[in-house]
């Protein structure tokens, strides 16, 4: 599986983070997210973080799930 980040400005301000799979699947339906992060470089920091630890779960055969819990 391959995971990606998404970083766009926020239409209330500020900076959002996602993590998604390859082809964006269920775009309304992200591994993680965030928003109102002030910057995009904190906003990509945390992203990062966060992709990490994904694949560190995916390193150990659990597939990490989505927010909702919908595969």
């Amino acid at each position: 599986m391959n995971l990606r980040i998404h970083i766009h400005q926020a239409f209330t301000g500020g900076w959002c983070a996602d993590i998604d799979d390859d082809h964006d699947r269920q775009p309304d339906d992200p591994y993680w997210c965030v928003d109102q992060w002030p910057t995009q470089q904190d906003a990509l920091t945390a992203a990062c973080v966060q992709l990490a630890g994904l694949n560190a779960s995916a390193q150990r055969t659990q597939p990490p799930p989505r927010i909702s819990g919908a595969a």
